[in-house]
């Protein structure tokens, strides 16, 4: 990766936010037109690279963690037995809708069981930045998707491994729900003891100590994740809200969010855009279409008319199965690792890289559309 190409994303991604907030539209959505356009897709001037993706895992990373110390805690203890059901809902529905499309349209079994449980994986980090940019995050539509998001990424990975030992013969879907309690009751106990020592640690978090410490901790926690086979997306989500309720919490949000912000976020939306090379990706159209489309109505059919069950009205259900569309490199990882395995085609392949595309950049639209409409219903 040159500098010259991380100056361009950049000044690229800069434009293509403020160009998009001139539309009423989230930055998010501007960012990753303006990798699409200076990838391959368009004037074919910078792509993505290792070190690109490293920048860009960094920018994911800080986004969820910064999303995790921002969340109100109580709420989302509180919103536990919705959450899990809406999650279970956002995991079925598109499972068992994705399989059946993939079988109708001539795919193999093997290959439409792993496209179902690509649709399962929801990706949060976009809808997480456009709840952001419309201080949105805290609402109940908020809490419930990072939530059920949370509980989705877990739910995904047992459906993974199930299909996965169905297809190869191999796997052991009991270890994977042991090494998941295992990490589950150690996130539990670290909270327990943050909360309990935190004074005795107060002094020694004096200038930048209590951010380095909290990177530390939230890039430890990601790693564990990944260990235990889930996101770490969802490490660093729960580290942040581990520290969401400490002393040092203000101190941490406002030392960590500049250098999130102002470089590895904007780089990480504009990645997703150089990534999408929509030549390649159009030449099997009716199978895309028919794909995406499952994508986008799993969720919302499958997580927002569940939220109708928890006294969400229309607007707020629409949001929260909406706020669940979006798929990333969750669903990448599953559908790269099919395509090692020789469970899924090229043509598969391709079809879950532009679903990702899509429901990345639909959500924004979306969800900035929603919120005005209940704002203006509020006046």
């Amino acid at each position: 990766m040159e500098i010259l190409e991380l100056a361009v994303i950049l000044a690229a991604a800069r434009i293509g936010g403020y160009l998009a907030s001139r539309f009423n539209q989230s930055n998010v959505l501007g960012q990753i037109i303006a990798g699409i356009i200076i990838g391959p897709s368009i004037l074919n001037i910078v792509h993505s690279s290792d070190g690109l993706e490293f920048l860009a895992q960094i920018g994911v990373l800080l986004l969820m963690f910064l999303a995790g110390l921002e969340t109100d805690t109580e709420e989302l203890l509180s919103s536990g037995i919705s959450s899990t059901t809406i999650a279970l809902g956002g995991v079925v529905l598109p499972f068992l809708m994705g399989t059946y499309v993939a079988l109708f349209m001539k795919a193999s079994l093997k290959e439409a069981l792993f496209l179902g449980t690509i649709l399962t994986a929801t990706s949060v980090s976009i809808t997480v930045q456009t709840l952001r940019e419309m201080n949105k995050l805290n609402s109940r539509e908020g809490i419930t998707i990072m939530a059920a998001a949370v509980i989705d990424d877990v739910l995904g990975i047992l459906i993974l491994t199930g299909v996965s030992s169905f297809i190869t013969g191999k796997g052991n879907l009991m270890e994977v729900i042991v090494k998941i309690l295992i990490f589950a009751f150690a996130v539990a106990i670290t909270g327990f003891l943050i909360l309990k020592f935190q004074r005795n640690f107060y002094n020694l978090m004096s200038g930048t100590r209590s951010a380095t410490a909290a990177l530390v901790f939230c890039f430890l926690l990601s790693f564990f994740a990944e260990e235990v086979e889930i996101a770490a997306i969802t490490g660093a989500y729960l580290a942040g809200v581990l520290l969401s309720n400490t002393l040092y919490k203000e101190k941490i949000i406002k030392q960590i969010e500049s250098p999130a912000f102002l470089f590895f976020t904007p780089v990480f939306f504009t990645n997703i855009g150089l990534k999408a090379d929509v030549k390649t990706m159009l030449s099997g159209i009716a199978f895309s279409l028919a794909i995406i489309l499952v994508a986008v109505l799993g969720k919302i059919i499958g997580c927002g008319l569940i939220s109708k069950l928890f006294k969400f009205n229309w607007r707020e259900s629409l949001a929260v199965g909406m706020g669940m569309v979006p798929r990333g490199e969750v669903a990448l990882i599953i559908v790269d690792l099919g395509l090692k395995k020789g469970i899924v085609s090229h043509r598969v392949f391709a079809t879950s890289v532009l679903m990702v595309l899509f429901t990345t950049i639909i959500p924004p639209l979306f969800l900035k559309s929603i919120f005005k409409e209940e704002a203006g219903a509020l006046k």
